[in-house]
């Protein structure tokens, strides 16, 4: 698969967009620590409840217009641009209409809301919407440089930032850490904004409305049941219980969902690539390549399962600790979560956009149910299993999809082994808790198969042939 996709791309660029990718997520990894000490629990839990809350809003403002960019980009390829100006025309008037409802809304039914927080939500996840299309249109475009300048020097400006805020102001810390983002985001947003207006054409931009509409509107739907399934835990948690046990429960999620950076890496690399050769017809090389896939993702899982509880000691001060055994369950649901992506990367290409949204809006409404009934009693543990739930369902669902579309590909057996090896991988954690020599040695060794499987039988016998002659030679 990485050969293949490398065969007409500058290797060099590539390989810069992989590593600035994980930079650009490390910042966010590395730094965890320096904020889970600069903050109190109860402020770390309401940043991160803000941000959930950010990640739901920037799907409503934005209309998911920018789902439909994947598409435009195969039918509009060379009018690409002005159709960037439509979408941010319609995510506009959107943006507007639902700053001035939510402000109202909550002056009249949430007088105690803090609407400082509420405002800077609206802001920056309008700008959060525009970066987000800019980084996917870069994607389809096979632009790395420019999709990793974009996603890392915003977060590296935004790490500097909070830590000197952080450092200066002594009370409503979550604020030195909230500002940073609406910001520079704010900046950013603006920039591109302005520059894709100017391009107006309006003899051509009208007929994009109707497209970006059709196609993205059950997005929003999708979109918005998806972030529920990724965000709406925390804000829960913090609704039925405080903001220090979500604060936890987010520290243990961001630990647990390190290897979607690989995922996230791997996907922008995949989806052109699986796209390309789909249009081809070419289902067997598209097979071939899903495993070794699947591989990677899951040896990373793995591997981070393993040495997780060490982590996390470095990550967080004590009070944090607790959160070990949630560890396992939230690393299995982002497994589900990566499984489940593959399927809808097949929806998508056959614009099966409304059975995407419906299939995801009954898994995210399940999830609320099941949040509703199980966190106010049992708290974050509760959480950690229903996500995992919803996710397990989810793969169920979109796979089922996938294979109405088209049976050639994914075929369930596929999963079999790497469901197993998951299931195998959570029972030696807790069997082996408190043997750290044997975890990272099986962590070891997972990370050696999976090279053996990514290089593969013909590659390990071109290499043994090379060395028999070598020393033949000498």
């Amino acid at each position: 698969m990485i050969k293949s996709m490398f065969k007409n791309k500058n290797f060099k660029i590539t390989s810069f967009y992989l590593f600035g990718n994980i930079f650009d997520k490390a910042i966010i990894f590395l730094t965890i620590p320096i904020f889970t000490r600069l903050m109190s629990q109860n402020d770390y839990g309401i940043v991160n409840t803000y941000l959930s809350g950010v990640s739901i809003l920037t799907v409503i403002v934005g209309l998911s217009l920018g789902s439909s960019i994947r598409s435009a980009y195969m039918d509009y390829k060379a009018d690409i641009e002005n159709y960037m100006t439509a979408i941010f025309q319609l995510s506009s008037f959107s943006f507007v209409i639902i700053f001035v409802v939510s402000i109202v809304f909550t002056k009249i039914f949430y007088s105690d809301a803090n609407i400082i927080l509420v405002v800077l939500g609206l802001v920056h996840s309008y700008a959060l919407f525009i970066v987000s299309c800019l980084n996917i249109l870069y994607m389809m475009r096979v632009d790395y440089i420019k999709k990793t300048l974009l996603m890392t020097l915003l977060n590296v400006f935004i790490t500097i930032f909070s830590i000197i805020l952080l450092l200066l102001i002594d009370d409503n810390k979550y604020y030195s850490r909230i500002i940073p983002y609406v910001i520079i985001y704010s900046l950013v947003g603006v920039f591109f904004y302005v520059k894709y207006i100017n391009l107006w054409n309006k003899k051509s931009i009208k007929n994009y409305y109707k497209y970006a509409l059709t196609i993205s509107v059950p997005l929003v739907f999708h979109g918005l049941s998806t972030t529920v399934l990724f965000s709406a835990d925390r804000i829960m948690l913090t609704w039925y219980r405080s903001a220090s046990e979500t604060a936890v429960y987010s520290l243990i999620y961001s630990l647990s969902m390190v290897t979607i950076v690989l995922k996230a890496s791997l996907e922008s690399l995949w989806i052109p690539w699986f796209n390309d050769k789909i249009s081809k017809n070419l289902t067997e090389e598209i097979n071939n390549a899903v495993k070794k896939y699947i591989t990677a993702i899951l040896s990373g899982m793995i591997c981070l399962l393993l040495v997780s509880p060490e982590i996390l000691h470095i990550m967080a001060p004590k009070e944090y600790w607790g959160g070990v055994n949630m560890i396992p369950i939230v690393i299995s649901a982002s497994f589900f979560m990566f499984l489940y992506s593959i399927s809808v990367n097949l929806e998508y290409y056959y614009k099966s956009t409304k059975m995407i949204a419906t299939n995801t809006i009954i898994v995210a409404g399940l999830n609320i149910i099941l949040n509703m009934i199980f966190i106010p009693k049992y708290g974050a543990i509760a959480a950690a299993f229903t996500t995992l739930v919803s996710y397990i369902i989810s793969f169920g669902v979109h796979y089922l999809m996938a294979r109405k579309l088209d049976n050639r590909l994914f075929a369930f057996k596929l999963y079999i082994i790497p469901i197993i090896m998951m299931g195998s991988s959570v029972f030696i954690f807790y069997y082996l808790i408190e043997d750290i020599l044997i975890r990272w040695i099986v962590a070891a060794g997972t990370f050696v198969w999976c090279i053996l499987q990514l290089l593969g039988v013909n590659k390990l016998k071109q290499i043994k042939k090379s060395m028999n002659k070598s020393n033949e030679i000498k």
